[in-house]
Order: structure tokens, then C-alpha cells, then sequence
């Protein structure tokens, strides 16, 4: 599968599920706290400088936000989790929509779960973990912002990270300023959706 990354377009932000656009391509959801680096991280996957909105302020993805890879990745930006200042009513919405979308028809294949190395997994991370393994949706690890640890700290933090989540899964190191782990990120991308498109290859009813 060849996918030429830079070719990414914006379909539509969805506030309601049942807004969400019947698209048959792959999805993959990225999820993380709130500041975690889940837009410029994904700036960086797209190669491009401005494809996600970026803010230094916490909590700026509120909505699924769709974006079509090379028309064969769906790729979905959930609402940044864990922001204190936003009402608890805001809160709740954002939990509904990423609950229902996650438990929907148009569910993802896998979910990327941003961890900012130099924190590790907080309670929400964990508890968004819980869901997911409750509900039998394949989540990976992503520790973001790599650049800000160096040599053996990196090394303990991620130890620390996979032993946080169950010690059953290492965290990618990634970085949006040295590209660091970037590459890798888009393989395991494309692997997971070649192996998504075998399985259906192979089992018409898999889906």
C-alpha cells in the first residue's frame, strides 16, 4: 500500500454521530488528553504545516474531526479529554460523543492513544484504557513529545508507561520536532489497515 501522506484533505467536523458521513474506507481514531500534541502530531504524520488547527491552549478539538488520507485512510481527531476548565457540562458532552462513537457502526479499527512522555498515563488515560478494553476496541500507545527526554530517562519513562498500562504494550516514542518515531507511526498505520482490508479479503462477514 502506497500512501502519499501530504495528500490529506478535511471532509467535515461532527458535533452528533448521526451527523458522521457514510465514508467505506479503514478508520483510525487518535486520542489523547487534552494538550497532549494530538494536533501537531498529526501535522506531522500529514506532512503538512497547517492541515490541524493548533493551540497552546488546552482543549481546542471539540468535535470528531475527519480527515481523508490519499482517499484510502479515514483518519478520526477525537475531543481532547481531561481539560479542567471547561464546564462539567462540556465535559460530559465530549465523553457522550466519544462513547457513542466509538461504540457505533462507524467505530475504528484501532485506536492511537497519545501519552505525553513526560507525565505518563494520568487517571483519565487509565480510565479511557478501561473502556477500551471493556468494550474489545484495539487501542496502541503513542508517547508524544519524545524530544523532552533524553537517553536513559526516556528509556525508564517509557518502562514506567507500559508497566502504568498493564505491561502489555511499549509505548511508540514519538516527536513532532525531531520527527522522531513519525515514519514508524505511518507504517504501523498502513500495516493495520493492510491487515483490516486481509481479514475482510478473507471473510466477507468479518465486518
Amino acid at each position: 500500500m502506497n500512501i502519499r501522506w501530504p495528500n490529506t484533505k478535511f471532509i467535515q467536523s461532527v458535533a452528533d454521530t448521526r451527523e458522521f458521513p457514510h465514508i467505506e474506507l479503514p478508520q483510525i481514531a487518535i486520542a489523547g488528553h487534552s494538550n497532549v500534541g494530538k494536533s501537531t502530531l498529526l501535522n506531522a504524520i500529514f506532512d503538512r504545516k497547517n492541515m490541524v488547527k493548533t493551540s497552546k491552549r488546552p482543549g481546542c478539538t471539540r468535535l470528531l474531526n475527519l480527515f481523508e488520507v490519499d482517499e484510502q485512510i479515514l483518519i478520526v481527531d477525537l475531543p481532547g479529554y481531561g481539560y479542567a476548565r471547561a464546564a462539567k457540562k462540556e465535559k460530559h458532552q465530549w465523553a457522550k460523543l466519544i462513547d457513542l462513537y466509538l461504540r457505533s457502526a462507524d467505530a475504528p479499527q484501532l485506536v492511537l492513544l497519545l501519552l505525553d512522555i513526560r507525565h505518563g498515563p494520568k487517571d483519565t488515560d487509565l480510565q479511557l484504557i478501561e473502556y477500551l478494553n471493556e468494550h474489545g476496541v484495539r487501542w496502541l500507545p503513542i508517547a508524544t513529545k519524545a524530544d523532552k527526554l533524553t537517553g536513559n530517562k526516556r528509556t525508564k519513562r517509557l518502562k514506567e508507561m507500559c508497566e502504568a498500562m498493564g505491561g502489555m504494550l511499549k509505548p511508540l516514542p514519538t516527536s513532532s520536532t525531531d520527527s522522531r518515531g513519525i515514519e514508524t507511526l505511518r507504517l504501523l498505520i498502513i500495516e493495520e489497515v493492510r491487515q483490516q482490508q486481509q481479514t475482510v479479503w478473507d471473510d466477507p462477514l468479518a465486518n
